[in-house]
């Protein structure tokens, strides 16, 4: 029996000892997680038991890629096997699409969950950090915010991209957002309340990330956060040095079908 997997079946499964017991996504930021990063729902390789779904695959497919963008298991069916027979029938599902190379982000403190993956073939392709900052007080106007198509956002942006949830077509995807350019730097910002998040961000060199940050850290007062920005990278420098912390370390994971 399959059955598209649902923001509460994604909170449920992730319930544990490495994130915690709070949900991480509420229905509105599932629905847009699911439609900027391509997850067709409908595919999804689920396991349910009566009326309840304990284990699900979501992924996305863009052209010959695929990405596992979120696995799960109901803490009361680990242990029985079930995520490595959903992990076989996602790769021949995508297999069966012509999928040459599928790829995924682990967080490096679920070690468990790292092991199963790597034995399923997946090789470490760089470390990406999510940077978060707390409010503070901006000294400009209000950033202009307007939509991206995925065109607009290619022609400015990081090649290759960090992940797949920081390419072209993931960032135009997103509602309105603003965009900052600073010296031969971007970054893509999208403000919802009193939050807001980078959707993507990048800069040459050490002189430009440096002053791309203090543009950001100006114009933008909400709680902030960067995801998946490579370890290694200008930005991810010149964040440490304005005081911003990292709160995860992921590994980028890929496959070659």
């Amino acid at each position: 029996m399959s059955r598209s997997p649902s923001a509460a079946d994604f909170n449920r499964f992730f319930h544990g000892t490495v994130f915690g017991d709070y949900a991480i996504f509420s229905p509105r930021s599932y629905a847009d997680f699911v439609r900027r990063n391509d997850i067709d729902l409908a595919a999804a390789i689920t396991r349910v038991r009566g009326r309840a779904t304990i284990g699900a695959l979501a992924f996305g497919v863009r052209g010959d890629r695929a990405w596992f963008g979120l696995i799960g298991v109901d803490p009361k069916h680990r242990r029985e096997g079930i995520a490595r027979d959903m992990m076989l029938e996602a790769i021949d599902a995508v297999r069966g699409r012509g999928i040459t190379s599928v790829e995924l982000e682990i967080s490096q403190r679920n070690a468990p969950t790292l092991a199963f993956i790597r034995d399923f073939g997946f090789e470490q392709r760089g470390e990406l950090l999510l940077w978060a900052r707390r409010a503070r007080t901006a000294n400009s106007a209000p950033l202009p915010v307007r939509r991206y198509t995925e065109r607009m956002v290619a022609a400015v942006a990081r090649t290759p991209p960090a992940c797949w949830q920081r390419e072209p077509r993931s960032v135009a995807h997103a509602p309105a957002h603003a965009r900052i350019d600073v010296a031969g730097a971007y970054a893509f910002v999208r403000v919802d309340g009193e939050f807001a998040n980078v959707l993507d961000a990048a800069a040459p060199d050490d002189a430009s990330a440096q002053a791309l940050v203090r543009e950001i850290d100006a114009r933008v007062p909400e709680d902030l956060t960067l995801n998946n920005e490579p370890s290694d990278s200008p930005v991810s420098g010149a964040l440490r040095d304005a005081g911003w912390r990292v709160v995860e370390r992921q590994y980028r994971m890929v496959r070659t079908i």
